[in-house]
């Protein structure tokens, strides 16, 4: 007798199972890769930044005094040129014209919204301030969960968690 050919319904279920675990595992570890490279972004621009405040308190003796976020007048243009929504933070081109002979370019950070889906204030990428002129800071916004990065600063709080993100905030020395 001769035996038909092809596949039967169970052999095909076993392979479209396979397929989709297969995919489902590949869609999750793409997403954090995602998440990685764009926090791998702002950390990489918060050191450069570091370095370029580190050479401006150098050679003057002082931190630079106009409070910004920190990457050029472009980097938050999708975001109502905001780092911080509700409090006005932008790129000041003040600042920018402070730190430009320090700096050949302005490091750029991720801008993904680190409060997602919460009622706090948007925040993303870096932000320069002050706490009433008593300490220098960074405020260093990144997606996902983790710990708080090296970047050349002394570690001063965090990390504090935001709705899609958290963030971290070193003294400048």
């Amino acid at each position: 007798m001769k035996k038909p050919h092809g596949f039967t319904i169970v052999e095909l279920l076993i392979v479209i199972v396979v397929i989709a675990i297969l995919a489902a595992i590949s869609v999750v570890a793409y997403n954090g890769i995602q998440t990685r490279a764009k926090n791998t972004q702002t950390v990489n621009a918060a050191t450069a930044w570091a370095k370029i405040l580190k050479l401006y308190y150098a050679e003057n003796g002082s931190w630079p005094t106009v409070y910004s976020c920190l990457g050029n007048t472009s980097t938050y243009q999708g975001n109502n040129g905001q780092c911080w929504d509700s409090t006005s933070w932008t790129v000041k081109s003040g600042f920018l014209a402070q730190v430009q002979p320090y700096a050949s370019n302005y490091p750029e950070p991720d801008t993904t919204d680190t409060t997602a889906g919460t009622a706090n204030p948007s925040r993303r990428g870096l932000l320069y301030s002050t706490d009433n002129s008593t300490y220098w800071i960074m405020y260093v916004f990144q997606i996902g969960s983790g710990t708080c990065p090296s970047i050349g600063l002394p570690l001063r709080a965090g990390p504090n968690i935001l709705g899609s993100g958290y963030h971290c905030t070193y003294n400048l020395v």
